[in-house]
């Protein structure tokens, strides 16, 4: 083989590699804002983890309560109930007309139960929902944080074959320099 035609092949690896260095320098320059792009992602879904949590458990918090309010309900209940006695013992007379308070302010209890009972029931719907969405934003995490890491190791497969590049451009450029000083000794000999 002639030294103008090894200076040829050195010269196209030379080129090559200058065109693979680019390509992967491209690539890495993708890779990072996929990558930044990813961590931000990653940051906003713990976040939003974060405030779906704290919602969730100030719900939780709110439906404990709901077994005091029971409590209080019922307390006001049979504090009524007694009260409808003594009042009926009270007003026994012929000119008054007796009304029993349990009668008065049955409609109102049934209202407010139930309205505790509306209240109730959706919280715990919100709750069920808050509950849904934490699991699905952390699936999201999950998923996120795996792509990242296949992000991360595409970056570093790239700057090996970049790093690759790069020598096989210095040798390609030795081999060019090698051979084209042989074509000149040759010339001038």
């Amino acid at each position: 083989m002639s030294y103008a035609s090894s200076y040829y092949a050195a010269r196209s690896r030379y080129n090559n590699a200058c065109t693979e260095i680019n390509s992967c320098e491209n690539r890495l320059v993708q890779l990072k804002n996929q990558r930044q792009q990813k961590i931000n992602q990653i940051n906003q879904l713990k976040t939003d983890i974060k405030n779906h949590q704290e919602a969730f458990e100030s719900v939780t918090q709110i439906l404990r309560s709901d077994e005091a309010l029971n409590t209080k309900l019922t307390g006001i209940v049979n504090k009524t109930s007694d009260a409808a006695v003594n009042y009926s013992g009270m007003v026994i007379s012929s000119d008054v007309a007796s009304k029993n308070l349990n009668d008065v302010y049955n409609s109102e209890m049934t209202v407010t139960k139930n309205t505790l009972r509306s209240i109730i029931s959706n919280l715990q719907a919100k709750k069920n929902e808050l509950n849904a969405k934490i699991l699905d934003l952390q699936a999201q995490l999950r998923r996120a944080e795996a792509e990242l890491q296949d992000i991360e190791s595409r970056i570093r497969s790239t700057e090996s074959s970049l790093q690759d590049w790069r020598r096989a451009k210095t040798n390609a450029s030795n081999d060019m320099e090698y051979y084209s000083r042989k074509m000149r000794e040759e010339a001038a000999g």
